[in-house]
Order: structure tokens, then C-alpha cells, then sequence
């Protein structure tokens, strides 16, 4: 039970990490960024059966953080609260759902708040800030049995033996029921919104979360939606950290029961590489299975602008010691800006939950009898949810890269992928010159507004930053 919230003021010396107060548009879209601390007691629980669960321990102190991201003017606040599944992969909290996002939530006056899924991230947040971070703590008191985790992802291992990554399924549900009266840091006036969002591991912990916590009756859900991206398929979250390495079934990734709002989110990487083909589900719309699957075509798990452009210069980031970068031999990182995508689909979910209106269904991306994506004369892929920059393309976008590991073999490498631009001849021959090519652009993007996946606000932009990486080449 949380039992004490306090808010962790701003200094000349000391602010929340990560932070977005320095990133473009962020000030100017007149948003305030605050960070609070909650300590309380939480259970660890253990699977009993599908879908069913015990406690095996009781009531274990900890005290954990949140962000909070909202309008500096509380009457801009729409009524939707986005509550993010801080990514720990990488040893920090990777905030991707507001990355790929931010300019949409912030444009409609959303409230963003950001919560630590696991203590794996803990060494990171006391470097940046020993001082501040001091208080927080998983640490458990309890002996656990030895295991060495031999069957789970490597990437997701727990990094933190003295810890219990258990503890946050409590922590998740009660701070949804505090967002949902609280008046401190959410305003009065507007009815709220719920919505439970998380990239790639993060995904992974919200299937498990949906299995065994959102549902505490028959057709009430702690969040009023859910949108899940990334994912990684082929990982399945357990309750308590003793239970990583177990095997899992990955079945357990799947919706079977969705009484409100559901949207998955899926670049090539996943269906190429992460399970996603294994775990593949068609759309619904019936009363108790609300769903919906986006397949972004040319784009990759990770991208030069959401894990390299966001975190260069970063003066955090160097405190921390991880400066993201791109671990390949190919001279170029995928670029493709599917953060258009993820602007069309927060709405589409918005609109979902608020208004009742179903989002439109997703062309999904081809594939071949092995599950590998299909691909044009071109290379890129076929079908899925797409924009201009793979209409009318200026690239080639492959979902992996070449990784040469220290034994000097190179492999693929399907976190990030690569792409390669076409030549100026290649250009020409496709598109003559750039006002034939800015016109299929316009074209394009006019299809996409009218399909639902691109937002007319967006359009002006994603057309001159299309026009703009193909000056550069001609």
C-alpha cells in the first residue's frame, strides 16, 4: 500500500532523470515536468494456474519515483493521463513512449507520467544525482534460491540480486487509483482518462500485468486503455524475480480478453526477430476482446532519432556513463520517423476510449512461410502501416544491422536496423525531379490522412522533411 507521495523539488543542482525540460519544444509547448517519490509496502506474488496467482510475501517496504509531465496551466488539461512503463533494458529509464509521442500528447494538453519498472535502473539514477536518489530502494530482507536465470532473454535478466522486481505490480495498480483522485499533481475539473502504455520489456510487463492484475472484477479494468509497442513476444515477464529463467509459455503475450481498448504497436523487428509472428492476432471488435495491431513498415525497434539524435549532447547521459550509439559496420542507422505513426495512433486510442469511435484496421505487413517480411523491387517492405517515406521512398530500410562481435564475426543484429539511401541516378530514374517527387509525397500523405494514419496537422511536416532528405541527396 503507498503510503506517503511527496514531491522532489527542482535545483540549481538537482532534477528528475531523465529529464525532457531541455529537449526542443518541450518549454515552448508550455509544459512543467515534476517528479515525486512514493514509499509503501507491496506483495510478491507467485502464478498458481493461468491467469491466477498468490502471495508469497507480504507487505515489503520500498520507496520508488515517478515523472510527471503536464500543461503549466491546469484548464489545458484534457482529461487523459498516459502512464508509461519506464523501459530498464538498457540500464537506465528509456522514457520511448514519450519519445515517439511527445509532440502529440503535449499538443492536446495530456498528462505524461513516467514510473521506474525495475530496480536494474537504480545504479544509473544515483549516478546521476546520489544525492537525490538516495531513498530509493527495492532491496528485500527475505534468502531466495539460488537460480542462474539460464533460460530467460540475457537483456532482461535482473541485475540487482538484492532486490525483488516483484514489488512493482502493487505499485502500478495503487498509483493508478491515486491518478485517478489525486489533486496534488493531477487538476480538478476534467473527468480522467486512463491509459497504460510501454515499449519493447515494458510491453512485455504490461502482458503479464493484463494476465494476473488489470482485471480485479468482471469488466472493470484499472486502466481505461492500453497501448503496448515494441514488444518483445518472445519474452514473458514472470511475477517474482526468483521465476526468471523458467520456462514460459509465450502464449501469455496474447490478448484473450480486453474489456476496454487495446492497441499494439509493431515495427519490423518484432515480427522479424522478437516472436511477433509467433504471437500474431487478428483485430476485434467484440465487447470483450477490443483490439487492434499496427505493423509499422521501414521502421525498426530502435531508431537513429529515438535511441541516438534524443540522448546525444545529453549531460546526464555522460554522468551515467551510457551514451546510446549505433552498434554497427553499416555506415547508416535507420532513420525512418515512425514517431508519425505513434502521434495517429495515440489519438486513434484516445478516441477509442473517450468517444467510442474504432480506430480504423491496419493493412498488416507481408510475410513469407518462415515469417521473414516480404519486400518489393525496391527492398523495402510490403504492406503495414505506412507513410510517405516508404510510398515514395529515398531508401532502402532493413530491419537489422551488421554487428561485428569481438571474435571479429559479423552478425545481424535486429535491434536496429540500417538503411541505404538511394543514388542521385537512382533518384531521377524513379521520381524525374523534385516537383514530380514532392507531388507523389503530397499524394501520399493525403492517403494516409484519409486512412486514419497520419494527422492533418502533421502533414506540412512529414512532407518537407521527406522533401528536405532527398535535396540533401540530389
Amino acid at each position: 500500500m503507498i503510503q506517503r507521495i511527496y514531491k522532489k523539488e527542482y535545483s540549481e543542482v538537482s532534477h528528475p532523470f531523465p529529464t525532457a525540460v531541455r529537449k526542443p519544444g518541450f518549454m515552448e509547448a508550455g509544459y512543467v515536468e515534476e517528479e515525486y517519490f512514493f514509499e509503501g509496502t507491496a506483495n510478491v506474488y507467485e502464478e498458481t494456474g493461468e491467469k491466477t496467482r498468490r502471495v508469497i510475501h507480504e507487505n515489503l517496504p520500498y520507496c520508488n519515483r515517478f515523472l510527471v509531465r503536464k500543461p503549466a496551466r491546469g484548464e489545458r488539461f484534457s482529461g487523459n493521463i498516459v502512464v508509461e512503463i519506464l523501459n530498464a533494458t538498457a540500464g537506465f529509464d528509456i522514457e520511448r513512449m514519450w519519445v515517439v509521442g511527445a509532440k502529440e500528447l503535449m499538443r492536446g494538453g495530456d498528462i505524461y507520467v513516467g514510473i521506474t519498472s525495475k530496480p536494474d535502473v537504480l545504479d544509473s539514477l544515483k549516478k546521476a544525482d546520489p544525492a537525490r536518489y538516495a531513498p530509493i530502494s527495492w532491496k528485500i530482507a527475505y534468502e531466495r534460491p539460488e537460480n542462474q536465470y539460464s533460460g530467460a532473454d540475457k537483456a532482461a535478466l535482473p541485475r540487482k540480486a538484492d532486490c525483488e522486481t516483484g514489488l512493482f505490480w502493487d505499485m502500478l495498480t495503487e498509483l493508478a487509483e491515486i491518478l485517478r483522485t489525486d489533486t496534488e499533481f493531477i487538476p480538478e475539473g476534467k473527468k480522467r482518462y486512463l491509459y497504460l502504455a510501454g515499449w519493447s520489456q515494458s510491453a512485455a510487463y504490461m502482458y503479464t500485468y493484463l494476465n494476473y492484475f488489470a482485471f480485479p472484477a468482471a469488466g472493470v479494468s484499472v486502466f481505461d486503455g492500453y497501448l503496448a509497442a515494441g514488444g518483445v513476444h518472445s519474452f514473458v515477464v514472470p511475477l517474482n524475480q526468483n521465476d526468471y529463467g523458467k520456462e514460459q509459455d509465450v502464449r501469455k503475450n496474447m490478448i484473450t480478453y480486453m474489456p476496454v481498448p487495446f492497441i499494439s504497436v509493431q515495427t519490423e523487428s518484432e515480427n522479424a526477430y522478437f516472436g511477433g509472428i509467433k504471437t500474431r492476432q487478428e483485430d476485434s471488435d467484440r465487447e470483450d476482446l477490443k483490439y487492434r495491431v499496427y505493423e509499422i513498415a521501414g521502421a525498426t525497434h530502435d531508431t537513429k532519432f529515438s535511441m541516438i539524435d534524443y540522448y546525444t549532447g545529453d549531460p546526464d547521459m555522460e554522468k551515467i556513463g551510457i551514451v546510446p550509439d549505433f552498434p554497427s559496420v553499416d555506415d547508416h542507422p535507420n532513420d525512418y520517423p515512425y514517431e508519425y505513426c505513434f502521434y495517429a495512433v495515440y489519438r486513434m486510442l484516445f478516441s477509442w476510449v473517450r468517444e467510442g469511435k474504432c480506430p480504423p484496421h491496419g493493412e498488416r505487413i507481408e510475410v513469407d512461410g518462415d515469417g521473414r517480411n516480404k519486400t518489393d523491387a525496391l527492398g523495402n517492405a510490403v504492406g503495414g502501416m505506412r507513410t510517405p517515406f516508404l510510398d515514395v521512398p529515398a531508401a532502402v530500410y532493413y530491419p537489422y544491422c551488421a554487428v561485428k562481435r569481438a571474435n571479429g564475426e559479423i552478425v545481424k543484429h535486429g535491434l536496429f536496423g540500417h538503411m541505404e539511401p538511394f543514388s542521385k541516378r537512382k533518384l531521377e530514374k524513379l521520381y524525374g525531379n523534385l516537383e514530380n517527387y514532392r507531388k507523389l509525397v503530397e499524394g501520399s500523405a493525403q492517403k494516409q490522412v484519409e486512412a486514419g494514419f497520419l494527422l492533418p496537422e502533421d502533414v506540412t511536416d512529414c512532407v518537407e522533411e521527406a522533401i528536405q532528405r532527398v535535396e540533401k541527396l540530389i
